[in-house]
């Protein structure tokens, strides 16, 4: 059923427009933002005053001298707002503190060795409050916290691989409760697109776009009209538990033949631990193994199908622009499946295109934590990721 957009509304969604005009186009006049956003000048001005009452824009100096009154340059404020971002996964965390032009202030990675919610809370309680002393960042400029874990979120009988009976929103809430801040949820894949998207050389342009997530699970972030899409449930994206093999491995979910069961650490693990080899963590993987190792070719081998067709399911689906790779998977994990996986299956992907179908994430596995410190600035700011994400 289509919604009415009440005046309100478009003014919060013009005030969005404006703000990311000028985060895109450092530098630009309110005239310029006129021009590019279509919005009156009185309207692009207007809006330009109140981002710069809210003090996230500022007025900048203009680089060189010239005849008459020149335009004066708009920019963010760096120290406009702050926030953190949490991303935690199975066995490790990374906490990051953040100014609004997403400048990495302050950071601790540390392992996490019992993510039981209850007791994984006490950790991320405290390096908040590490992150939150070391910053000395001003209450009244502090948006609250960002939180990256696998998903699914809220789906009885389903968790992350290597997580049972795991849910992040149990997470969530707790860190709400012990900190008494607001905290947004997403899952792993949705905060890197959103980090990429704004952070990253290749895909800052971009407005339709995938990110494939390859971790522990295989997860992704959808990108729709520069809108990160969480769902209704705030699982979109899970393509980790698309059927890529007929009757093909078991899977948590209870289906046969998901691409998680093929191209995740996780599948590797149990492949190595079937062939006696037992590994525990991501980090011994990425030491002890590498992309010519005969303990993990053939299952290197056995996945490069499933993943074009994995890949193939995407394009036809979402015709995106582009679709990135990334993860806090070893890079030579990375690098081998996008060298083998060419050539792609024939997909409604433009043949004549100036974007490579597929493209290696520039963030790397830091995107994570990163997209997630970017979630209280949009739940705070943007209108849109407020409706198309239950968890903020």
């Amino acid at each position: 059923m289509l919604t009415a957009t009440n005046v309100v509304k478009a003014k919060l969604i013009n005030l969005w427009v404006v703000f990311d005009t000028i985060r895109m186009n450092s530098g630009i006049s309110r005239s310029g933002i006129a021009d590019q956003t279509g919005l009156s000048k009185q309207a692009s001005s207007d809006l330009v005053d109140e981002l710069i009452a809210l003090q996230f824009v500022q007025e900048t100096k203009v680089a060189k001298r010239r005849v008459g009154k020149p335009p004066t340059p708009l920019g963010i404020n760096p120290n406009g707002a702050y926030s953190l971002g949490f991303h935690v996964d199975v066995g490790q965390m990374s906490a990051i503190a953040v100014n609004l032009a997403g400048e990495v202030l302050y950071r601790e990675d540390r392992p996490l060795d019992d993510l039981e919610p209850q007791h994984a809370v006490i950790e991320l309680e405290r390096a908040a409050k590490t992150l939150l002393a070391a910053t000395e960042i001003p209450q009244d400029r502090f948006l609250g916290i960002g939180l990256a874990t696998p998903g699914p979120f809220a789906v009885k009988g389903l968790s992350p691989p290597r997580l049972p009976g795991w849910d992040g929103l149990a997470l969530r809430g707790l860190l709400h409760y012990a900190t008494g801040l607001p905290v947004s949820l997403a899952n792993d894949g949705q905060c890197a697109i959103v980090a990429e998207w704004r952070f990253g050389e290749a895909a800052r342009r971009l407005t339709n776009f995938v990110y494939v997530y390859f971790g522990i699970g295989v997860g992704s972030g959808v990108m729709i009209h520069s809108a990160a899409f969480g769902g209704a449930a705030g699982n979109a994206g899970e393509i980790g538990h698309i059927t890529v093999v007929p009757n093909g491995h078991d899977c948590i979910c209870g289906k046969r033949g998901c691409l998680e069961t093929y191209v995740s650490v996780d599948s590797a693990l149990r492949h190595l631990a079937a062939k006696g080899v037992e590994i525990e963590t991501m980090a011994e993987f990425a030491a002890r193994l590498g992309p010519n190792d005969p303990l993990i070719e053939d299952w290197i081998r056995a996945g490069i199908e499933p993943l074009r067709n994995g890949l193939n399911a995407i394009e036809n689906m979402l015709d995106p622009q582009s679709i990135m790779i990334g993860g806090n998977a070893p890079d030579w994990l990375i690098d081998t499946f996008m060298a083998r996986v060419e050539p792609l299956l024939p997909s409604v992907g433009r043949v004549e295109r100036t974007l490579p179908r597929i493209m290696k994430s520039g963030l790397g596995a830091d995107a994570v934590a990163r997209g997630a410190a970017v979630l209280p600035l949009l739940a705070t700011l943007n209108p849109l990721y407020r409706e198309l994400n239950p968890y903020v």
